[in-house]
């Protein structure tokens, strides 16, 4: 391999300056290296700037370039050369892993570009398709494709966080590690909550080769409104007192007392008459009752007798999509409280072996759409949502939150995601949050932010080595969230009508040639 550069100068203990003529592959974001004690030290390039720029009167005839210029007068063309900053990341080693030796290279030291296979070697924990890898997409700025890949053990453990503006991708690329999560070196336990109806796409999986090995054919189940209920009696005291606005501390304390007294297994009706016999005839039952019919008996979501078992939507080896779109606000937090703290709780009592009426003896991850409704500290699943990003990797429980305005989750809820993927954010009050709630991302990467495209995305934290810039993979199956071409259904509306009105003229012209 021939060296693209020569240090220049070390900046401090982890950067360094080099210079190269090299103006087409050392881009923002390339990976590089140079040798200690033979081992290949990685490095990313962080600034590029010309080491000398052209005098101010070789510019002033636009229509003359100033290379010409020097050429005429027989200088070299020195504004070829270019400083290039790089900070040092480290190396591979079997023993110890990944090690950064925290010394930047000594002046005159030659520099090299990495080679994909060393990249890979040294920043993914995983290899393609190898057990526990999820193959997300490649490196940005290489011409060919070197891919990137996340320890799934430690996604899954350790929670992660897709945080992107509107039509950055952040919904195909949560699709695409679904289809990873799902493929045969994985067989995750996988739940979405789907608040716009985007993943039932997913469903192709299950007639597609590319996830078969064997016996094991994973299955996509969706579910819509009407299959997803919560039972009264699986609501949480303080659950309960959520979802009933305005309480008086008159009500509050009746409602508590009623509680008390009812069996496991209850009925609105129930509650009422348990509210009935603490006091029937003042204001504050009365009002607390119409609060019951309004609020509860009204609600979809919550149904006095069906059941909705854990084990019907956990399973290795199997996605299941809640479709929250129908549902109002409310609705949706209560679904999400009320499902989380069940599925931690009876992770829970696998875990340590109590007994329980429901056990999930397996971990289980489960990806939150449009997560700024339920992480913010005016949500109702707020409390549930932070005990799980805290507590939650001791017992199996894995959450992806996916936002568009990470400035609306708590930043106590989104700094314990310790993988972390940013796309495309234009925001500066949610550049701000992710820049004090992330911080294995360094600014130079950050400031990248506003120039991503779509698909393009910013990767960091414990599943990966170091942090990455990469293009999303294409998707095996189809994408439920495509933008829709506004000019082109218009015209085919048009069309239509058209096509109606001269169906009208034709049936009156015929009906008045017969008369």
């Amino acid at each position: 391999m021939e060296p693209v550069g020569t240090v220049r100068c070390p900046v401090g203990t982890s950067e360094f300056t080099f210079v190269t003529s090299d103006s087409k592959r050392l881009k923002t974001g390339e990976f590089v290296y140079y040798l200690l004690d033979s081992k290949k030290v990685l490095c990313r390039v962080v600034k590029r700037s010309p080491l000398r720029t052209y005098p101010d009167s070789f510019l002033s005839n636009p229509k003359i370039h100033p290379s010409k210029v020097m050429e005429a007068l027989g200088i070299e063309d020195f504004a070829k050369l270019f400083e290039v900053k790089a900070c040092v990341m480290g190396y591979y080693d079997k023993k110890l892993g990944f090690v950064n030796p925290r010394i930047p290279p000594p002046p005159g030291e030659p520099i090299y570009l990495a080679e994909g296979e060393e990249v890979q070697k040294t920043l993914m924990k995983k290899k393609v398709g190898e057990r526990g890898s999820l193959h997300i997409g490649y490196l940005l700025n290489r011409d060919e494709d070197v891919p990137v890949t996340l320890d799934a053990s430690l996604v899954a453990s350790e929670h992660l966080c897709i945080l992107a503006s509107t039509g950055s991708g952040k919904s195909y690329l949560s699709g695409v590690i679904a289809e990873e999560f799902m493929k045969p070196y994985n067989k995750a336990a996988l739940l979405i909550l789907d608040p716009h109806g985007e993943y039932h796409t997913l469903k192709e999986i299950e007639g597609m080769e590319e996830f078969v090995d064997g016996s094991y054919r994973p299955r996509v189940k969706i579910f819509g409104k009407n299959d997803v209920k919560i039972r009264l009696c699986e609501l949480e005291y303080g659950e309960l007192v959520s979802i009933l606005p305005n309480l008086s501390d008159k009500m509050e304390a009746m409602l508590k007392n009623a509680y008390e007294t009812l069996p496991d297994k209850f009925t609105s009706e129930d509650l009422i008459k348990a509210i009935l016999e603490v006091d029937s005839e003042s204001y504050t039952s009365r009002a607390l009752i119409w609060r019951i019919k309004r609020y509860i008996q009204s609600m979809d979501v919550i149904d006095d007798y069906v059941h909705m078992e854990l084990k019907d939507i956990l399973k290795p080896g199997q996605l299941s999509v809640l479709q929250l779109y129908e549902m109002s606000d409310l609705e949706q937090q209560v679904l999400v409280s009320v499902l989380l703290n069940r599925i931690l709780n009876a992770r829970i009592a696998a875990e340590k072996g109590k007994e329980s009426s429901e056990m999930l003896e397996y971990p289980v991850f489960v990806i939150v759409e449009e997560a700024h409704r339920f992480a913010s500290k005016d949500s109702k699943s707020y409390d549930i949502m932070r005990t799980i990003l805290s507590e939650g990797r001791k017992f199996g429980v894995g959450v992806c939150l996916i936002s568009q305005r990470p400035s609306k989750i708590d930043s106590d809820i989104l700094s314990q995601c310790m993988t972390q993927i940013v796309m495309r954010i234009v925001n500066p009050y949610d550049q701000e949050n992710v820049k004090s709630s992330i911080e294995s991302i360094g600014r130079d990467m950050l400031d990248e932010l506003p120039g991503l495209t779509k698909g393009q995305a910013i990767v960091s934290g414990v599943a990966i080595n170091a942090p990455v810039m990469i293009r999303v993979r294409e998707r095996l199956t189809t994408h439920g969230g495509m933008s829709r071409d506004s000019p082109s259904e218009w015209e085919k509306w048009i069309s239509l009508i058209g096509e109606e009105k001269r169906k009208i003229v034709k049936q009156k012209n015929a009906r008045l040639f017969w008369e």
